[in-house]
């Protein structure tokens, strides 16, 4: 078995994380909150992206597989949701399944939060399973105020970035009234009804 290096691993998170054409892909949305992600994915479904919101929690042990358990919790699942997500398409799609169709979509972020640093263990996890180092993991950073060139074309920049902020507005105040619900059910998922 070969060696992996420290520069290997640098060299890998470079060139799998970054700003990737998404047209013609499936663009994988993780579920870090479930409205956000649904919205997220209608927005980029209306600009032409062939978008999934990925289900959660069902990879959680696969996630755990792969990590110490001193991670955030979120990095864990989200980790656990990509990989499951793709050994499902692996059986699903047998000989037809081609991981270069896929792009995984984890931005980035700056400051004292380890969410900054879920993309590149991500690759680093993918790149350590046989075919899955193909996908790409597409980014938007605070470096450059979330620009998003290279992901929607040029002329829709703008009708983008407000339908996508409006759908974290939106998501996050469905997540409040969830959360604000809940407790007061009568009939346990009574919430959840209402709000879907």
């Amino acid at each position: 078995m070969e060696k992996v290096t420290q520069l290997d691993t640098f060299r890998s998170v470079s060139k799998g994380v970054g700003r990737f054409n998404v047209q013609g892909k499936r663009l994988l949305i993780p579920q870090m909150n479930q409205f956000n992600s649904q919205l997220l994915a209608g927005v980029f479904k209306s600009f032409g992206v062939n978008a999934k919101a990925m289900e959660t929690y069902e990879g959680l042990d696969l996630g755990k597989k792969y990590t110490s358990g001193k991670e955030c919790f979120p990095c864990i699942v989200t980790l656990g949701d990509i990989l499951l997500f793709m050994k499902k398409e692996r059986e699903r799609l047998g000989e037809s399944f081609n991981p270069e169709n896929y792009i995984y979509f984890m931005p980035d972020a700056d400051g004292p939060c380890r969410f900054g640093m879920y993309n590149k263990f991500h690759r680093i996890i993918l790149d350590s399973i046989p075919g899955l180092d193909k996908v790409k993991i597409s980014e938007l950073n605070s470096d450059d105020a979330y620009d998003l060139k290279g992901l929607i074309p040029k002329e829709n920049l703008i009708a983008f970035r407000k339908a996508g902020y409006l759908s974290i507005v939106v998501g996050d105040i469905l997540d409040r009234l969830v959360w604000r619900i809940r407790p007061y059910e009568k009939v346990e998922g009574m919430a959840d009804t209402f709000i879907n």
